[in-house]
């Protein structure tokens, strides 16, 4: 049993496990602590203390490491997010591997507005590294990435396999190889930006019932938009997006500049649709950096904006679990 996986029994139970020093401070009701508890208490006090440091350590530093589904007895997943650092996108796909799956979001730095975001692929693979040896000091782990987040993915399981650190495998849920940031990543995010807006004001004027109202309401736009670039005034913006932009722009460019490098061990893609690989996200290209790469494939629907949430989300649970079951039944 995990060190984690015991203080959650001990919790359960009521009992308060602390540390003061080398010395193992146990507060439990009358009755809770059963014998069997009390050895393992004693007979892995180091572990525990070790694990209360190093839970302390960091709990006083901007955590990384975000439970969506703490619980469980498989290999715990590590994911990291998209470009903009928004673990949550992991949030339905967790829920539908089970109770049994542990399942922690890996959040980058830069996103509580205080310091700044990593600039390169390497530097964040440390920072999210650092961050799982100290959770988990022991045992192997699945790294998985989503979209932008395969690259730092891969490059935390390179680190990890220099350290001799087991990574089970590297998951890819819909990640396009680094190649696609550079030729067309900017494009079309100002495309769908474009056509977002073009949207949201063709859903406003077509709630006005009368031409005159709504040549009135484009006219008041473009005399706002006249006086912002007047005042050199920047609109108003949400001050958290903001921040998420600050984090999605810098870690794309973290992305377009990532040459990558070899890696020895498994990488799974889990690739949206097979029509995918007629795109320009070349998703089978990772092959180049690891040998031992398999894909998985989603239904012919599946877009990879939405490939996490449901309805999409319980297919590649589903295909998670196919993965990780055939790689559990192979001899190391």
């Amino acid at each position: 049993m995990r060190v984690p996986d015991l203080l959650a029994q001990l919790s359960a139970r009521d009992i308060r496990v602390s540390f003061d020093g080398d010395k193992l401070r146990c507060n439990a009701p009358a009755g809770a602590l059963t014998p069997d508890l009390r050895d393992q208490l004693r007979d892995r006090k180091s572990e525990i203390l070790e694990f209360l440091r190093t839970a302390e350590s960091v709990a006083r530093q901007q955590p990384a490491i975000v439970p969506l589904q703490p619980h469980g007895s498989h290999v715990p997943i590590y994911g990291v997010p998209g470009h903009t650092g928004d673990v949550f996108c992991y949030r339905d796909l967790s829920k539908h591997l089970g109770n049994d799956q542990p399942f922690y979001g890996l959040e980058p730095p830069g996103l509580d507005g205080k310091r700044e975001p990593l600039r390169s692929i390497r530097e964040l693979a440390a920072y999210f590294a650092k961050q799982i040896r100290a959770f988990q000091p022991e045992g192997p782990c699945v790294i998985a990435g989503y979209c932008a987040g395969g690259a730092i993915a891969l490059e935390i399981a390179r680190q990890f396999e220099k350290e001799g650190a087991p990574v089970s495998f590297v998951a890819m849920f819909g990640c396009p190889y680094p190649t696609w940031y550079r030729k067309l990543q900017r494009v079309v995010h100002e495309t769908r930006y474009w056509i977002g807006r073009v949207q949201h004001q063709s859903a406003a004027v077509t709630k006005l019932t009368s031409i005159r109202d709504r040549v009135g309401y484009i006219a008041e736009r473009l005399r706002r938009r006249v006086e912002t670039a007047r005042e050199n005034r920047q609109p108003e913006t949400d001050p958290v997006l903001a921040v998420r932009d600050r984090v999605g722009d810098v870690t794309l460019a973290a992305v377009r500049r990532y040459s990558g490098a070899g890696y020895s061990g498994r990488v799974r893609l889990f690739v949206p649709k097979r029509e995918w690989l007629r795109g320009n996200f070349a998703p089978l290209r990772w092959r180049l950096l690891a040998k031992d790469t398999e894909a998985y494939y989603g239904p012919d629907q599946s877009n990879e904006a939405l490939m996490l949430l449901d309805p999409d989300a319980p297919v590649f649970a589903g295909l998670f679990r196919q993965c990780r079951d055939e790689i559990a039944a192979k001899p190391n």
